[in-house]
């Protein structure tokens, strides 16, 4: 079979079955959790609402297609066909595909880690990342940023396979990156963090040396690589991940939306920072930078105006974790350096093996070192200076620099398993970093996308940490002391995720429009027949299921002309043709009165 062998290509040994059982135990118990606390206290996050209506439009229970430029995959084609139609069609749904979707990311981040590190090492990674407080107040709500990072986890997976084991697995690579675009759009970014990792193995630099000093030996190792298997499984897994972009496009299309994507893509192509009247529009460039603590470990959860959630004060946790971080990748850097010292020496104690690698990794070009050096500076330099006119500009040009230190790697004999994932995970945390910050629309939970690239030099770290102390043999009888400090992250993070509803601020209720909703529904059986406008129509048309009619109360003028049946807004009106009927804390029904 093709992909037989995927066990022993992902590392994965009979102990790992056990571990991602654990893994999968916890991460479940956390989802059902979660769950359960959110559908008490009620959507506190807009975008849901969309989710859940666009739902009901592919499910053909509702109408309006306003909203159906969002990507439409995980809930048009799961929820929708195999829920809606059972019958489940309430919010209770989306958190069960979306809790789904974050335990597959976390179950991918073990299996990811497994590849570098040992089981108990991966196991901490998995756990890491079903704990932190940001992924657990966006885990099992309805929210997209979760179950897209969990497929982006599997396509990186794949792609590393396919790059560095059997070139089969560009297929699942490319499907699952597909599937993770049209789960979130800003999944676009994976196609240049591709192009590096699928760089770090295949010399562009290299390849443009060759084609300047002869040009012969270029286009036949060219030919060469056209006839290869790598080549041909390119080609089928463009193929396939092609087929399945044109399905969901047609499935958008046909219900009347448009390609939104392409409009957002050339909005930020163009340098725009985003909308000034948006609710989360602010001017605080570095917000993810100095938060960025908080969404590890947070000692509270408030809410902001309109219904914004934010984590304040870091816990203990966090600077732990910080910790291990600065001393394990200061640990990293040094043995390192002083690794490919010792190298080199070995190299000029023998002759002739040091000519031999010299002849191997040179370039052929005259001062081709040289430009590559200058070129690595000039990109640095635009990166650093574009970051104030476009945040594409600067992603390029980082890119571009991380390629080129691949190719200076590689020409100095490296090991290129000692820094490719490394420098790859590199551009994944800043890639999503850089552009989420030059955003002037900041949300904390867009920037999980960051967290496995993170996840993956926490885990190097305590690795490095680890490596240290064995070196001592701190040990009593068979047991490894240097394994306990795994053991108690893991026990900490469980402890701090098994508690993180508690720091939620007292007596929340966000079901207010709900319950106003629910009035209506069993005041007037007949309400679908009628016209009803409201003040927040993604709200509405979710717990009407049905389309509403968008009146803010500065069009009163037009309400009050109009045949509308029923109103719903924020405000206690004195109105001409309407009475109210009912109110539920500051929500407010009106009913005609004056036809």
């Amino acid at each position: 079979m093709m992909f037989s062998n995927i066990s022993k290509d992902l590392n994965i040994e009979r102990k790992d079955y056990l571990c991602l059982f654990l893994l999968l135990v916890y991460s479940a118990i956390i989802t059902v959790l979660l769950i359960n606390f959110n559908e008490s206290i009620g959507i506190y996050c807009s975008d849901v609402y969309i989710y859940l209506y666009n739902s009901l439009v592919f499910a053909r229970m509702g109408y309006n297609n306003t909203y159906l430029y969002l990507s439409p995959l995980d809930f048009g084609l799961v929820e929708l066909h195999f829920l809606f139609r059972l019958g489940f069609v309430n919010e209770v749904s989306i958190y069960a595909v979306t809790g789904v979707f974050s335990i597959f990311g976390s179950l991918g981040i073990y299996v990811l880690l497994k590849r570098y590190f040992n089981s108990l090492l991966s196991l901490a990674g998995g756990v890491l990342f079903t704990s932190f407080s940001l992924n657990l107040l966006w885990w099992a709500n309805g929210t997209l940023d979760l179950p897209a990072v969990g497929l982006s986890v599997w396509a990186i997976l794949f792609l590393i396979l396919a790059v560095d084991e059997s070139p089969k697995y560009y297929i699942l690579s490319f499907v699952f990156l597909v599937l993770s675009i049209f789960t979130r759009y800003t999944c676009l970014f994976l196609i240049p963090l591709f192009l590096l990792y699928y760089l770090s193995k295949h010399d562009l630099f290299g390849f443009l040396d060759s084609l300047i000093s002869d040009r012969k030996e270029a286009f036949s190792s060219l030919r060469s690589f056209l006839k290869t298997e790598e080549f041909r499984y390119l080609m089928i897994a463009l193929v396939l991940a092609l087929i399945v972009a044109v399905l969901f496009i047609s499935v958008i299309l046909y219900y009347g939306a448009e390609l939104s994507f392409l409009e957002q893509g050339s909005t930020f192509a163009s340098g725009s920072k985003g909308a000034l009247d948006d609710y989360a529009h602010t001017t605080d460039t570095l917000f993810y930078f100095h938060d960025f603590l908080n969404f590890l470990f947070s000692q509270k959860v408030i809410f902001q105006e309109n219904f914004i959630p934010t984590l304040t004060g870091a816990s203990y946790l966090a600077y732990l974790i910080l910790f291990i971080l600065i001393i394990g990748i200061s640990l990293g850097i040094y043995r390192f350096f002083n690794k490919n010292k010792s190298e080199d020496k070995k190299q000029f104690d023998n002759v002739n093996s040091s000519i031999s690698n010299l002849k191997e990794f040179s370039f052929k070009t005259s001062h081709f070192k040289t430009l590559l050096y200058i070129g690595l500076l000039l990109s640095l330099a635009i990166a650093i200076l574009g970051f104030k006119i476009n945040s594409i500009i600067t992603i390029a040009f980082l890119l571009i620099g991380l390629v080129i230190i691949f190719s200076l790697l590689k020409s100095k004999g490296l090991d290129r398993k000692d820094y490719s994932v490394p420098i790859f995970m590199i551009g994944w945390f800043l890639v999503y970093f850089i552009f989420f910050t030059f955003l002037n629309i900041k949300v904390n939970r867009y920037i999980i996308t960051v967290f496995p690239a993170f996840i993956y030099f926490v885990i190097l770290a305590l690795n490095e940490i680890i490596g240290l102390l064995d070196g001592k043999s701190l040990k009593i009888g068979d047991l490894n002391l240097s394994n306990i400090i795994p053991i108690v992250l893991i026990v900490l993070c469980m402890f701090s995720a098994f508690s993180f509803t508690s720091t939620f601020e007292d007596n929340l209720d966000f079901n207010d429009y709900k319950i106003v909703a629910d009035y209506l529904i069993d005041y007037d059986g007949d309400y679908a027949s009628k016209d009803i406008a409201v003040f927040k129509q993604r709200t509405f048309n979710w717990w009407l299921k049905d389309s509403t009619i968008a009146v803010t109360t500065d069009q009163l003028d037009f309400l009050e002309s109009s045949n509308i049946t029923y109103y719903i807004c924020d405000e206690d009106l004195k109105l001409e043709n309407y009475t109210k009927i009912y109110n539920y804390k500051d929500i407010f029904l009106y009913e005609r009165v004056n036809n």
